[in-house]
Order: C-alpha cells, then sequence, then structure tokens
C-alpha cells in the first residue's frame, strides 16, 4: 500500500470513527465493526490515528549562529513559545545554518514557527538597538555581548507576562511526546549558554528588557480554512 493509498485509509477510518459515534445505534455499531476491520487490516492503534493530525514546521533559528552554543534567551523564547501553543521544539544546528522545528498539531505547529520568527527577529533587532543606545562605550567588547544577553533574558521575561499559557489535556501531552519520540528518538541535551554576568549592571540590564518586553504582544488569531490550514494569525509589536 502507497502512503497516499494509506493516508486515504486512514480518512476513511476517520470517518467511520465518526460514525461510530452516531444516534442511530445500528449504524453506528455497523461503523465500529468497519473501523475495527479496518484498523486491523492496517495495523494501526487509535494512536496512530491521533497523530495524523500532527505535523512538523521549521523556522530559521535566527537567535543561534552554527558551531555556537545557544544562547538562554532563545531557548526561553522557544519555552515560551511552547506554552502559548502546547507544542514542542527541536533545534537542528546544521553546520552551516541553524534551524528549529515544531512539532504539535498541524495549526499550532505552523502558528508556533510563525510566532518563533516574528517575535525572533524582534528581539535580535531589540538586542542590536539595546547594545547601541546603552552600551556603546564602557564597556570591553565581551562584557557588552554579555549585557545584551541579559538584556534578552529580561526582554523574554516581560513578553511572556502577555502569552496565555494554552490549556493541554493529559491526553494531548501523551500525544506529543509520542509524536516526538517518532520524529527524533535519539534526541541528545542541548548546549546553551548563559550572559555569565553578576552585579548591579546585569540588573539593571535585565530590568530595561523586561520593562521593553512587556510592551509586546503576541495575539493568535486564529481563523482554520475549510481545509484546516491557518487563515490568519496577527502580530501587534507594541502596545498602544
Amino acid at each position: 500500500m502507497s502512503a497516499e493509498q494509506k493516508q486515504k485509509a486512514m480518512e476513511r477510518l476517520k470517518k467511520l470513527l465518526a460514525l461510530s459515534r452516531s444516534a442511530n445505534e445500528h449504524e453506528a455499531a455497523a461503523a465500529l465493526s468497519k473501523a475495527q476491520e479496518l484498523m486491523r487490516e492496517l495495523c494501526v492503534s487509535e494512536d496512530d490515528l491521533e497523530l495524523t493530525d500532527y505535523g512538523t514546521a521549521e523556522a530559521d533559528g535566527i537567535l543561534a549562529r552554527p558551531g555556537y552554543s545557544v544562547p538562554v534567551y532563545a531557548t526561553l523564547l522557544e519555552g515560551l513559545i511552547e506554552k502559548a501553543f502546547s507544542c514542542t521544539a527541536v533545534w537542528d544546528r546544521q553546520k552551516v545554518k541553524c534551524k528549529i522545528i515544531w512539532l504539535g498539531q498541524k495549526s499550532k505547529a505552523d502558528i508556533s514557527a510563525y510566532s518563533w520568527t516574528v517575535l525572533a527577529r524582534l528581539l535580535k533587532n531589540k538586542r542590536e538597538q539595546y547594545k547601541f543606545t546603552h552600551l556603546l562605550g564602557g564597556h570591553t567588547p565581551g562584557k557588552r555581548e554579555a549585557l545584551a544577553d541579559t538584556f534578552c533574558e529580561g526582554w523574554v521575561a516581560g513578553v511572556s507576562r502577555n502569552i496565555l499559557r494554552d490549556t493541554a489535556s493529559a491526553k494531548d501531552k501523551r500525544l506529543l511526546d509520542l509524536f516526538l519520540k517518532q520524529k527524533f528518538p535519539n534526541l541528545v541535551n542541548l548546549q546553551t549558554r548563559g550572559a555569565g554576568l553578576t552585579g548591579g549592571q546585569v540588573n539593571s540590564a535585565y530590568t530595561d528588557g523586561m520593562r521593553e518586553g512587556r510592551k509586546t504582544h503576541l495575539h493568535s488569531g486564529v481563523q482554520n480554512t475549510k481545509h484546516g490550514q491557518v487563515g490568519q494569525t496577527q502580530y501587534l509589536g507594541a502596545s498602544t
């Protein structure tokens, strides 16, 4: 059976399972019997069937560079989006380019990839602006980079105040974990780097970042088309 044939069979199976919940007892029983027969034929479980609604979406790493550890503020931003849309992410650190792969229910994975791209680009710009306006003189290059990293960590903390956490069910969490293990069975721990500074200047940079981040809002005004694709996701860069 080709992949296309199996996909069609899985769609038929979904329809049968939907019919099996019909109020008409005879129709429900007949649909359930056919569904069970088809599941045996395809060698699939209910989990396999539900995982057909899950997918991946790739985005540019933006905040990470090939050959370098991923900065902590990038993983904090990743975690913020994971909580907002009940998805998970995996870093693909290639020699030439870094990517981040979002996994979850297909529409949510797409939204997560889009949200990451928008917020990561904004944060990258904010980082450069902060270095130019606040750290141009009086610091060594290494100190400037570390303070800018601290600013970014504060920025993500500020944005997180404006993000509502998606409430995933225990079943959705289990399916997401299963999907992750199927797609990436040999994951290794990600190497990250923090700012590595302490003291008053660090507190000031973090506070500056948090204050700036509080101005940033992400609204997922999702409108699904009849094909189940994301129709609209709206981003507002700053509060009015």
